[in-house]
């Protein structure tokens, strides 16, 4: 019996010696493996933050277009600008703060938008300021037709878009209106 007893504990013993050299290489290779981990994670961070970070630095040099625009007067929401297109410029007039209730609503919800009007000249810019009153009218009749579907549906507001530059050429009788901008869209 005693030899059965030293066989247990000399069998024990080497399946014990296994066993702890076994947990010796795991342990051996597990700080290794957090290390890869963590330098792969910071490369990983690094190679993204070049991607995503780099490219917002470059658009806040200054040299942006929002960089020249000019406030003409502040009360009345109007902002000219001059913005470079490939060599030629273009004359951004915006009319802000267009609160309407939307169609349908009882009064219950508002929108507040505001729109640039891409200008061909600056003849036309003058007629706009002298004309603002009759462009809001057109703008506030346009907007407060519209139901809430329409004005949250990113199709109607492109529809929005084409009608109100059709009213405003037909207003100002001129061709030169290249384009509507939404600058501001609140819907409440």
């Amino acid at each position: 019996m005693v030899v059965e007893d030293d066989r247990t504990v000399v069998d024990g013993g080497k399946g014990q010696d296994g066993a702890a050299a076994g947990e010796a290489k795991k342990k051996g290779k597990g700080p290794f493996l957090l290390i890869g981990i963590s330098a792969a994670a910071v490369v990983i961070g690094i190679a993204l933050a070049l991607f995503v970070i780099k490219p917002m630095l470059a658009g806040s040099d200054g040299s942006g277009s929002d960089a020249t625009a000019q406030v003409d007067d502040k009360e009345h929401g109007k902002k000219p600008s001059k913005k470079g297109h490939g060599g030629s410029e273009a004359l951004i007039y915006e009319i802000s703060n267009i609160v309407v209730n939307p169609a349908g609503t009882g009064g219950s919800r508002f929108l507040s938008a505001s729109f640039g009007f891409d200008l061909g000249s600056p003849e036309l810019r003058r007629e706009f300021e002298t004309r603002e009153p009759i462009i809001r009218d057109a703008l506030i009749t346009i907007l407060s037709s519209k139901t809430v579907a329409q004005l949250t549906d990113p199709k109607q507001k492109e529809i929005v878009r084409y009608q109100i530059k059709k009213r405003v050429s037909q207003l100002m009788a001129t061709q030169d209106l290249a384009a509507v901008y939404y600058t501001d869209f609140v819907l409440q």
